[in-house]
């Protein structure tokens, strides 16, 4: 199913879920009080009274969850009821994971939290809780794994390739993970290994891998290793260098990395 907080509030107004609150509260005494779904997520909602009965709802709820058929429509009312805990994990993962969209991060959480609910051993007591819980840790084990790319990329890495302003001027496409694919081929895990390679296979020259060297690894400006009148000449070295490195990295990548 697709997962928006819109559509799972529209849902909650549908025929289908209307007949089977009906069904269910004939059933279930724990809904007895509650005229509608939307009357049982605003329950869910309020703080500080009534935990017991929250939980007896919920704990019932999910009973009927895990029966399959019709009852997995109660996946829209789950999810209204834990959209507060949801958003707030959707912040954080935006927070971690820049990179990851917006969309795949929500259907991410969502799903992972049905998955919880269908899977995960539900005692009667603090069920929220219990489920919140187990959904932060899940969400965070899964950003963790999501940002593993980009923890293992060696910081000198990512400012030789990204921070500098000459890079912004490349033609060459910016694309950290092409980057470090290439990377990989090569056989190479910092920048100045992977200076030391492109000297030797003359895509730069010496003199160029000194300069970045220099200043993109060992942090000195470009004022601090050339001489007296050097200066726009060593400019317009090291940008020439740092557009072949990446023309060299990318043709590498189409040659060998498929």
């Amino acid at each position: 199913m697709g997962f928006s907080f819109s559509g799972i509030r529209e849902e909650l107004d549908s025929k289908e879920l209307g007949k089977l609150y009906r069904r269910l509260q004939a059933d279930c005494r724990y809904l007895a009080p509650f005229a509608d779904w939307k009357a049982v997520v605003a329950f869910l909602h309020e703080k500080k009274r009534a935990y017991r009965q929250k939980d007896r709802v919920l704990w019932r709820l999910i009973q009927y969850y895990r029966q399959g058929g019709d009852c997995e429509r109660l996946g829209a009312v789950f999810l209204s009821a834990f959209a507060p805990a949801i958003v707030n994990l959707c912040d954080h993962g935006r927070k971690q994971c820049s990179h990851f969209g917006d969309d795949d991060l929500f259907h991410e959480v969502c799903t992972m939290f049905l998955r919880i609910l269908r899977e995960m051993k539900i005692v009667s007591n603090k069920v929220a809780t219990r489920i919140v819980d187990r959904l932060r840790n899940d969400v965070q084990a899964m950003l963790d794994e999501k940002s593993r790319d980009r923890e293992w990329m060696p910081t000198d890495v990512i400012d030789f390739f990204g921070s500098h302003p000459d890079v912004q001027e490349s033609e060459s496409p910016d694309d950290f993970t092409e980057i470090m694919k290439t990377m990989d081929i090569l056989e190479v895990s910092d920048a100045r290994g992977l200076l030391d390679l492109l000297a030797r296979r003359r895509a730069i020259d010496w003199e160029e891998k000194r300069i970045l060297d220099a200043m993109l690894i060992a942090g000195k400006t470009l004022k601090d290793v050339s001489q007296p009148g050097e200066y726009e000449r060593l400019k317009s070295r090291r940008r020439n260098a740092l557009k072949a490195i990446r023309v060299y990295l990318y043709e590498m990548l189409r040659k060998y990395g498929g």
